[in-house]
């Protein structure tokens, strides 16, 4: 039996020293254990381990092809493959590299002395002694071994696809969004967080020009866009009779939100809240582009003065001098825009349409940024997501945003509604005290028309119906239902 020792080169991996047990083989063979670390391989047992196994059958290949040189006819049973260890100050990375992937096959330090015992024995078996030798016994008979055979290697593992490592990319992002979620939910079906755009045109928060309460409902798989109307007549807690975008100029977001769950008003649980001024509403409109929109000649006229007004604001605030994009006055028109500040002035504009024509163009709007979401991939998603956590206000944590992500495969599923509240047939239109034009509602019936859409409570006609106009008028019918009747 054949015994070889071969010494990997510490930094490009090579065999450079060779021993033979019989006395063959290369020179500095003495010093091949010295501080070194040792593996044994038996060729039979090296088999594929990924590319771990494929380093070791590389150190073997070259064994083998020391011996063919050696014209050993009896083959390689065992392989010693030696990696020294370099001085503390002379160690690098590929060092160490080696030792760590030796280390995996069955690197064992301090297996010099062992070693050094077997070459010892081995010389002590070969060595004439000084005695009379004794007779020659006859020769046994010589029993031809069978050869043992090598296993094949495995092929190298082909690269993974581009595909392939999104997918593995994807999966990891899962396991470390599903590590740090946190519930958001205070209701076991419905989720709903306020989005509020605030009054960008000081530096002190003025009022919430735009209110809608994004409603995630999984049991009837539905998500409600609704717009509460900024000049609706309420009772602001803690303050008096007034608009509902007063609350936060008097009492900040806390009020605005008091104020909306109060049994007195709309009486609908607010779990979380996000807020945006003009300028993060413009980049954030700008990351989640392009929306279509249809605008007329005496829209594009207002929108335009709108859009200079923002200009005008970000580059007094940044330094800056952005570019503007106006929208034709000369005709009626549809457009594809991604600009930031040409969204806003589409989202704001109230001139023509009235502030329930301004609410329709934001739903319309916040509908088609979704349905870009929608496209993108996870880790597209998470990336936005942190994006828009470093610009708004907001409540949320990274682990509800986190819970949220990994909930988006079903939501982007839900049946996407649309309403504003006060709903149409339950309010009128008035002023108050001061002149100012108000939404006078009836809260009896608005908050079971919210409970009926959003939680999807069941309700009957009469729940649903509004004599606030002078006329009856029901303002929802349960989808379970074709007509108005008792049991709608």
């Amino acid at each position: 039996m054949a015994f070889i020792i071969c010494q990997i080169h510490p930094f490009h991996g090579g065999v450079v020293g060779v021993l033979h047990l019989d006395g063959k083989g290369g020179s500095g063979g003495s010093q091949l254990f010295h501080s070194g670390v040792a593996v044994f391989l038996g060729l039979c047992l090296v088999k594929e381990v990924g590319q771990v196994g494929q380093i070791a059958a590389f150190g073997v290949v070259h064994a083998l092809a020391v011996g063919a040189e050696g014209r050993r006819g009896d083959g390689v049973q065992l392989v010693v493959v030696v990696a020294f260890r370099s001085g503390d100050g002379q160690r690098d990375r590929r060092v160490d590299g080696v030792q760590e992937r030796l280390a995996e096959v069955g690197a064992v330090d301090g297996l010099g002395p062992v070693v050094r015992l077997i070459l010892g024995v081995y010389s002590q078996m070969n060595t004439k002694p000084r005695t009379t030798p004794e007779p020659t016994a006859a020769p046994a008979a010589v029993i031809e071994a069978t050869p043992e055979v090598t296993a094949t290697p495995e092929p190298t593992p082909r690269p993974l696809t581009e595909e392939e490592k999104a997918e593995l990319e994807e999966m990891e992002l899962r396991s470390s969004l599903a590590e740090s979620a946190e519930d958001v939910m205070s209701d076991s079906n419905v989720y709903n967080i306020l989005l509020i755009g605030a009054d960008g045109r000081t530096e002190e928060l003025e009022r919430s020009d735009a209110m809608i309460l994004l409603s995630i409902n999984k049991t009837t798989k539905t998500m409600w866009l609704t717009s509460l109307m900024r000049d609706t007549q309420v009772e602001i807690a803690d303050w008096g009779i007034g608009h509902l975008n007063w609350a936060t100029r008097f009492g900040g977001v806390d009020m605005l939100i008091n104020t909306i769950e109060s049994t007195r008003n709309f009486a609908v649980n607010v779990d979380n809240w996000a807020m945006v001024d003009f300028l993060d509403f413009a980049k954030i409109a700008s990351m989640v582009g392009p929306i279509t929109v249809t605008v007329t000649k005496e829209e594009a006229a207002d929108i335009n003065l709108l859009i200079r007004e923002a200009c005008q604001l970000n580059d007094t605030y940044y330094g800056t001098d952005v570019p503007r994009c106006y929208f034709p006055t000369d005709q009626d028109g549809t457009y594809t825009i991604s600009d930031g500040f040409q969204i806003l002035g589409y989202c704001r504009e109230r001139h023509v349409g009235g502030d329930t024509g301004r609410s329709q163009k934001q739903r319309d709007a916040l509908m088609q940024m979704w349905g870009n979401v929608k496209k993108m991939s996870l880790a597209e998603q998470y990336a936005l997501a942190k994006d828009i956590m470093s610009i708004i206000s907001t409540d949320l944590t990274m682990g509800q945003c986190a819970s949220l992500l990994l909930q988006a495969p079903d939501f982007l599923t839900y049946d996407i509604q649309m309403q504003q509240c006060p709903t149409p047939g339950s309010f009128w239109r008035g002023l108050d005290a001061n002149g100012l034009s108000i939404y006078n509602a009836d809260f009896v019936i608005n908050r079971n028309f919210l409970r009926a859409t959003i939680y999807g409570e069941p309700m009957s006609a009469a729940d649903l119906t509004s004599y606030w106009s002078g006329n009856a008028v029901q303002v929802y019918y349960p989808p379970e239902s074709d007509t108005g009747d008792e049991n709608g």
